[in-house]
C-alpha cells in the first residue's frame, strides 16, 4: 500500500510540474518519438510563435524547460556535444505522462485549454512541415479524414470509446515496429497519427433566423 501511495503521489507531483506550462506537455510528446536536444526541438518549429520573439530567446525558453523536465525525472541527458564553444546535451523521455480522465477533469478549465490549444499546434506544425518538405504526400496510402457529426449522449460515449481502441491498436503496431526494427535494422519510416474528438460549436445561424 505504502508502495502505491509513493508511486501515486510521485504521478500527482510530475503532472503538477507538466501542468505549470503546457509547453512541457510538448516536449514530452516529442521525446517520447526519440532523443533530441533544445535546438533541435526548436529547428522543428515545434515552439508557438507567440513565445518567442527570436531564435536565441526560443531556444533558451525551450533549454530551461527541458531542464526542468530533467531535474523531475521525466528525461535525462543521453549525449553533450560541444558546439560553438558551448555544450549542447541531448536528452530522452524516460516516461509518457497520460491523464486519466480523473486526473484531466481535476485539472482548471483554463489548464485544459491550454494542453488542448498546445498539442494541437504541436500536431498541426508537424503536418505543416510534412507539406513543406514533401513527404505529408509522399506515399499514395496516407491517410487524411475528418467528419462533422451529429450525436447523442450515447454516440458520444461510443465515438470515445472506439477512438480509444484505435489508440490501443496503434500503440500495439508502434511497440511491434520497434522490436521488428531492432531485430531487421530496417529503414525507419517516420510516421505521424493524429486523432481528434471534440464538441463542436454549434452552427452560426442562417440570416434572417
Amino acid at each position: 500500500m505504502e508502495g502505491t501511495e509513493a508511486e501515486e503521489k510521485k504521478r500527482t507531483e510530475t503532472i503538477c510540474a507538466v501542468l505549470k506550462h503546457p509547453l512541457r506537455v510538448r516536449i514530452l510528446e516529442v521525446l517520447n518519438e526519440g532523443p533530441r536536444s533544445p535546438s533541435q526541438f526548436v529547428e522543428e518549429g515545434l515552439i508557438p510563435k507567440e513565445h518567442f520573439n527570436s531564435y536565441q530567446q526560443a531556444l533558451s525558453l525551450a533549454s530551461y524547460h527541458f531542464r526542468e523536465l530533467e531535474k523531475e525525472g521525466c528525461l535525462e541527458i543521453i549525449e553533450s556535444i560541444p558546439r560553438r564553444g558551448a555544450i549542447e546535451h541531448v536528452y530522452r523521455g524516460l516516461a509518457r505522462v497520460f491523464f486519466n480522465d480523473a486526473e484531466f477533469e481535476a485539472t482548471s478549465a483554463e489548464d485544459r485549454r491550454q494542453l488542448s490549444r498546445i498539442s494541437l499546434q504541436g500536431l498541426i506544425a508537424r503536418a505543416d512541415r510534412a507539406i513543406w518538405e514533401e513527404t505529408f504526400d509522399a506515399r499514395a496510402d496516407r491517410h487524411l479524414t475528418w467528419m462533422p457529426m451529429q450525436l447523442d449522449e450515447r454516440g458520444w460515449k461510443e465515438m470515445i470509446t472506439a477512438l480509444a481502441s484505435v489508440f490501443g491498436e496503434l500503440s500495439q503496431i508502434r511497440l511491434d515496429a520497434r522490436d521488428r526494427l531492432a531485430a531487421s535494422g530496417e529503414k525507419v519510416v517516420p510516421a505521424t497519427v493524429g486523432m481528434l474528438g471534440f464538441e463542436s460549436p454549434p452552427p452560426p445561424p442562417l440570416d434572417g433566423d
